[in-house]
């Protein structure tokens, strides 16, 4: 028996109308994934760019406090550097801050509003080496913080 027209016909359509939708669910789901692997990709350049700010910050008095435990001074050269470098690196902390919220987590942010509140609690303060004691405790436990918030959020 050979199969009419009609048949024939309601056949190629519904393996048409199969072949589209399975096409468009392709597609979709492509796009979508395609926009989470972007945004994820985003996310750990913040990420990246944020630890490695706080690594220059801390850099400073690192640097600075081993020059004082060693009884040696600092070049000025090298020092100048250093200033130009924690002025950078603060600069991008503070930026973070403030544009942060469209790709770093709300732990993230928070963790960067503290490092500046913290960073700039220096009441009672007086010698260089409390300064520089002050500062890289400080900017130390926030990157590690930073880390342990950044790989949490980048592993959901």
């Amino acid at each position: 028996m050979i199969p009419s027209l009609d048949t024939l016909l309601v056949q190629a359509l519904c393996t048409f109308a199969i072949a589209v939708f399975s096409t468009w669910l392709t597609i979709r789901l492509s796009q979508r994934k395609f926009r989470a692997e972007r945004l994820w990709d985003r996310k750990a350049a913040a990420y990246e760019r944020l630890i490695d700010a706080f690594h220059k910050a801390k850099k400073f008095s690192s640097e600075n406090l081993d020059a004082e435990y060693e009884g040696r001074q600092v070049s000025e050269e090298r020092n100048d550097e250093l200033r130009a470098l924690a002025k950078e690196a603060r600069e991008e902390i503070r930026r973070a801050a403030d544009i942060g919220s469209f790709s770093l987590s709300e732990g993230a942010l928070q963790l960067v509003t503290q490092y500046e509140i913290d960073v700039g609690d220096t009441k009672g303060i007086t010698m260089w080496q409390e300064h520089l004691d002050h500062d890289y405790a400080v900017t130390d436990a926030a990157l590690k913080d930073l880390i342990f918030e950044a790989k949490r959020d980048l592993e959901q």
